[in-house]
């Protein structure tokens, strides 16, 4: 059986370095080893304790902006309590995040109670059998680990029922519907554009938030450490902000933040400033965009924080605060599903894709190492570009048209909405007669201005003859369903070359993927024309 593994850096001829993968099993002679590596983390500041046989370690996570208690309760199992303590102490030394080392910890407890010690393994697969799939495969992962670090007699009976856990198959993530999405940017927008600063201050975070990420793929906790003095303006007129990005090493627990610098609009540029400006209005100074003393202002009883800026669980709960005091509270929409703050993360790469942005440009954008990674987000593509039609061909018929969208989110501007109103006009008899309607075009520039269809024409009225009705309802649904074939194959094709490493270098890459991304789009526009003529003779299916 082998060791569990532990990479350790080694200096090389004094100017570089090599990692060693040393194979490490628990000995209860070699405690030293496990004090060493504890008193080393414990220097760093990875872990808050006295001394490696406290009770209770503290280990901060400030990516997460949270401290992790992981309490050490296994005195009734002797050894395997200081084996556990071992185990994690390693595990944080080769990169393991202080939350997976918290969870780790609890999935041992737990295992180690429910089997008496692992001295009853049968006791273990009733639990895995009680958990979710995904749990259970994480469970067998942690079991497997610490087995090959501390072996004992029941070791390859409980590593047995390790092996029967499913591989866990994590679905691609459910997002809230396109509707209800378009509703928030909706209200969002109007309440900052139209209510007074008492009402919108405490929720700025969010404004700059759904403005940011909606463009660039962050992570919450990303977004949450952007700095004070985010914003570059530069003298040839162009702005950028400064976004933080977290290097995944797994060989240290060091947790590398980097920046990288994006073009920014100046409408983002003077929301980001304005709210600045507040800050320094309020006395507020800090390193960080979203302080926590900001945060602590709007609560009736403030709690303390070992971080000086905003939280993850922070700004999920300003976020629901949102909902509930302003889309529900102030716009009275109660049914509407609730968007996470890891959500427009996904919008972004989705917006990305359909604009035709290639593989490795939206793996760097994203912060993925592996550049299948946003394989699961394409899923979406498809539901998205319906919904958007859908939606689309609805306002057209609704004749409510809006100017509000951002630029870039889901990747289409509004003014798409205005080249499709529907015309109202009953006075046919000046028209001119073309497939089952008429024609607004003039007669002079009539039939020099047409395009290949009238079906996908803004001067187009559907008006057929009454014994001619159907067949016109057969035309439009016949070229409705001839405009989602297309766009379906064309989402198929986008999808494929992202996916192929060996499509995606090929010279013409780029320039292809531009192509099919604005066929999308004239394919997408094209049928909610087509379907909101059949909305309108209510014929749409």
């Amino acid at each position: 059986m082998n060791g569990l593994e532990l990479k350790i850096s080694q200096d090389l001829f004094g100017h570089a370095n090599v990692s060693v993968v040393e194979q490490i099993y628990y000995d209860e002679s070699e405690t030293e080893r496990y004090l060493s590596n504890f008193l080393a983390l414990k220097e760093n500041g990875y872990i808050i304790a006295d001394s490696f046989n406290d009770h209770t370690w503290i280990m901060p996570c400030p990516i997460k902006a949270n401290d992790f208690r992981l309490v050490f309760d296994l005195e009734l199992f002797g050894e395997l309590n200081l084996a556990v303590k071992a185990f994690i102490t390693l595990r944080r030394s080769t990169g393991v995040s202080p939350h997976k080392c918290y969870d780790e910890l609890q999935l041992l407890k737990k295992t180690i109670r429910v089997s008496n010690g692992f001295k009853k393994p049968d006791r273990l697969k009733q639990t895995m059998l009680s958990m979710s799939e995904p749990r259970a495969y994480s469970l067998s992962n942690v079991l497997k680990n610490f087995i090959s670090f501390f072996p004992f007699d029941q070791g390859e009976q409980i590593l047995s029922i390790c092996n029967t856990a499913s591989f866990a198959k994590y679905d691609s993530r459910d997002l809230p519907h396109f509707n209800d999405v378009l509703i928030f940017n909706d209200i969002l927008n109007d309440f900052f554009q139209t209510k007074p600063i008492e009402l919108t201050l405490k929720f700025m975070p969010i404004m700059i938030w759904w403005l940011i990420t909606n463009i660039i793929p962050q992570r919450p906790t990303e977004f949450l450490l952007m700095n004070i003095n985010c914003l570059e303006p530069r003298p040839d007129g162009t702005i950028w902000l400064k976004v933080p990005r977290i290097k995944n090493d797994n060989d240290t627990p060091e947790k590398e933040i980097r920046y990288d610098l994006i073009q920014i609009d100046r409408k983002t540029y003077q929301i980001i400033s304005s709210y600045k400006l507040k800050l320094v209005e309020l006395g507020i100074e800090d390193e960080y965009l979203f302080p926590r003393d900001f945060y602590q202002m709007f609560r009736n009883r403030p709690k303390r924080q070992a971080f000086n800026r905003m939280t993850l669980y922070n700004f999920d709960l300003l976020l629901q605060e949102f909902y509930i005091e302003v889309i529900e509270g102030i716009y009275l929409e109660k049914s509407l599903e609730k968007i996470k703050p890891g959500d427009t993360r996904h919008f972004a790469i989705i917006n990305m894709f359909l604009q035709g942005f290639n593989m490795l440009s939206i793996a760097r954008m994203a912060g993925h190492d592996v550049i299948a990674t946003q394989e699961n987000y394409y899923s979406h593509a498809e539901h998205f570009s319906q919904s958007y039609v859908y939606i689309l061909a609805q306002r057209m018929l609704e004749e409510k048209i809006s100017n509000e969208i951002p630029e870039g989110f889901i990747g289409w501007r509004s003014d798409a909405y205005n080249r499709g109103k529907i015309y109202n006009d009953q006075d046919t008899l000046k028209r001119l007669k073309v497939d089952y309607g008429f024609c607004k075009e003039k007669s002079e520039i009539f039939p020099n201005s047409c395009v290949e269809d009238c079906r996908m024409c803004n001067n187009y009225i559907f008006k057929p003859d009454i014994d001619k009705y159907e067949q016109g309802i057969k035309w439009l649904q016949d070229f409705s369903a001839f405009l989602n074939q297309r766009m379906n194959e064309i989402l198929l094709i986008m999808r494929e070359q992202c996916g192929s490493s060996l499509l995606s270098k090929h010279p013409g890459s780029e320039e292809l993927l531009k192509t099919n991304s604005k066929n999308l789009v004239k394919y997408m526009n094209q049928k909610a024309m087509v379907d909101s003529r059949l909305m309108e003779e209510d014929r749409y299916d």
